[in-house]
């Protein structure tokens, strides 16, 4: 009985050498997986570091190519500038120095407004302030108490006019020579608008222009100068005002003014 019980304890010394637990069977198949993990990553640093060391290099070629050209244009601007100046050094040598004479500029035919200006309303008898605007087709002019009727079939105006001096209404009635339709920026409705004409005065001009009637009160100028007052006689300076001061001439229609 000893002998065989000796015999099954040296059976299972033999046997404990090469019998591994679970838990250190694991832990030598995980080993090898974190290794082949590490090793994959340093692969991917390795690589993009190369890619970024070759797109330095790239950027070093295409800057020293650029300093090459760029030293090429300032040499070429040294020579043209060195070229230019050779010549001026000729060009004083050889030509004498000659008085510089004043050259006299020649004012155009066209009258010369300012940015404000006095209007003379021939059918009024009456200066109004008028702001002269390049960007306005038709000229516009301050009426209160517009009424429309009829007169021997065609269409007038009645309207009243504030005297600039002592703000009395003065009424005028006036045949309409047309109608437009204005787009204010406030709405979205165009507005219908009554067009008159009137003989006015601006310096030595005499002329017959069209008007729109419309109130200004919320306005600083009883009259805006527009395009068809100014086009083809009139040159506005923006920098001066009340440079052309209102004349009274006799007569009708559009002409200048004999100042004599």
């Amino acid at each position: 009985m000893p002998q065989a019980l000796l015999a099954v304890c040296f059976s299972a010394c033999q046997a404990l050498p090469g019998t591994l637990t679970g838990s250190e069977s694991d832990a030598e198949s995980a080993e090898p997986e974190a290794l082949v993990n590490l090793r994959d990553s340093h692969a991917v640093c390795e690589a993009r570091l190369t890619a970024l060391i070759a797109s330095r290099d790239e950027f070093g070629v295409q800057l020293a190519a650029q300093n090459a050209t760029l030293a090429d244009v300032q040499d070429a601007v040294r020579r043209v500038e060195s070229r230019f100046n050779e010549q001026d050094r000729s060009a004083a040598v050889e030509t004498p120095a000659q008085a510089c004479e004043p050259q006299i500029a020649e004012l155009p035919s066209k009258l010369l407004v300012g940015r404000r200006e006095q209007v003379w309303i021939e059918p009024l008898q009456m200066t109004l302030p008028a702001r002269i605007d390049t960007g306005a087709e038709t000229a516009s002019l301050d009426a209160r108490n517009i009424e429309e009727f009829e007169r021997n079939g065609k269409p007038w105006v009645r309207f009243d006019i504030v005297h600039p001096d002592d703000g009395e209404a003065v009424a005028m009635e006036q045949e309409v020579s047309r109608y437009v339709r204005i787009l204010q920026s406030s709405t979205d409705t165009p507005e219908r608008r009554a067009v008159i004409e009137l003989g006015i005065v601006m310096g030595n001009i005499r002329q017959a222009a069209e008007f729109t009637l419309s109130n200004r009160s919320h306005l600083d100028f009883q009259v805006l100068v527009g395009r068809n007052v100014l086009r083809d006689l009139m040159i506005v300076d923006v920098g001066q005002s009340n440079i052309a001061p209102p004349r009274l001439p006799e007569g009708d229609g559009k002409e200048t003014v004999d100042e004599s």
